[in-house]
């Protein structure tokens, strides 16, 4: 059943990235509220399909409000450490730092924590994967010129990126039962955060900021769904595998699949080296997705 759910997490997530770029390719607003207005609507799309998950039913200790409202913060940080970065320099520096901390930091927590540590198959896969994502991004990396502030940025989606997935870790720990209502409380209050945001940007007419043309409505609505399909996939995944595994499958899956898009979506050249990257990542997931059944 995990196998599965792995197969289902990435492809689920990767769809996210795409949908994502679609809908921001599309948005007709103001460019700089276009971040902002997917924060909200997302968060009232996981905040219901959560609930349906949670089968209609809120109970929420103190502790599970605490992780979650440490949790929006960390998403609140991640979301606009990603526009600055992004705004700032390299993408494929970027999507390197995110994968990175989506690696190290859940691992650092778990072995100091319960010496919970991949096994020597699984740590070889990992580092495979991480040479992998080098690969795939080394010939696009062009850091000159940037400013300091690009890679401050680049550090905070790297402990930000890593601590949403170790905060989720904790919670479940902590009370499984309670996963999804955590999951609701995050991205409740991101969406509260994201639209105060939106408020101080837009004063005028905050609501010309939700008028969509029929294109990007449609990939706004598809983000949505699979958004909440794929946060509580994951809170599904979080009690059965080693999170560094986890979220190895999960950011590397992401990476491999987007230059599978890049590649056949969007024409960008299959260069020996992307192409060697997607290969090793492939067997890679395939190592750990074979020794998590």
């Amino acid at each position: 059943m995990s196998i599965f759910l792995i197969v289902v997490l990435v492809l689920l997530y990767s769809l996210q990235t795409l949908f994502c770029k679609f809908y921001s390719d599309n948005y007709s607003g103001k460019k700089e509220l276009s971040s902002p207005v997917l924060c909200v609507t997302q968060s009232i799309a996981i905040a219901l399909i959560s609930l349906a998950f949670a089968g209609f039913e809120f109970k929420i200790s103190p502790v599970s409000v605490i992780f979650g409202a440490l949790n929006a913060i960390v998403l609140f940080g991640y979301n606009t450490s990603l526009i600055k970065a992004g705004d700032r320099g390299s993408y494929a520096f970027m999507n390197m730092m995110m994968l990175f901390g989506g690696i190290f930091v859940p691992l650092v927590y778990t072995s100091i924590t319960t010496g919970e540590f991949p096994s020597t198959i699984e740590c070889i896969a990992i580092i495979s994967m991480i040479i992998a994502c080098v690969l795939m991004n080394i010939e696009n990396i062009k850091l000159g010129g940037s400013k300091l502030s690009y890679y401050v940025f680049c550090l905070l989606l790297f402990i930000f990126n890593g601590l949403y997935g170790t905060l989720l870790k904790v919670q479940e720990q902590y009370n499984a039962s309670e996963s999804q209502e955590m999951v609701i409380i995050s991205y409740g209050l991101m969406g509260v955060i994201a639209l105060v945001q939106l408020l101080a940007k837009e004063k005028k007419d905050t609501a010309a900021a939700f008028r969509f043309n029929r294109k990007c409505a449609l990939f706004l609505a598809l983000f949505l769904i699979i958004s909440g399909l794929a946060v509580n996939v994951l809170v599904l995944l979080l009690g059965y595998l080693n999170v560094a595994v986890l979220y190895t499958v999960d950011n590397g899956g992401v990476m491999m699949l987007s230059a599978l898009y890049s590649i056949t979506l969007f024409k960008e050249k299959a260069t020996p080296l992307k192409i060697v990257g997607i290969i090793i990542a492939v067997a890679s997931l395939c190592v750990l997705g074979y020794n998590s059944i």
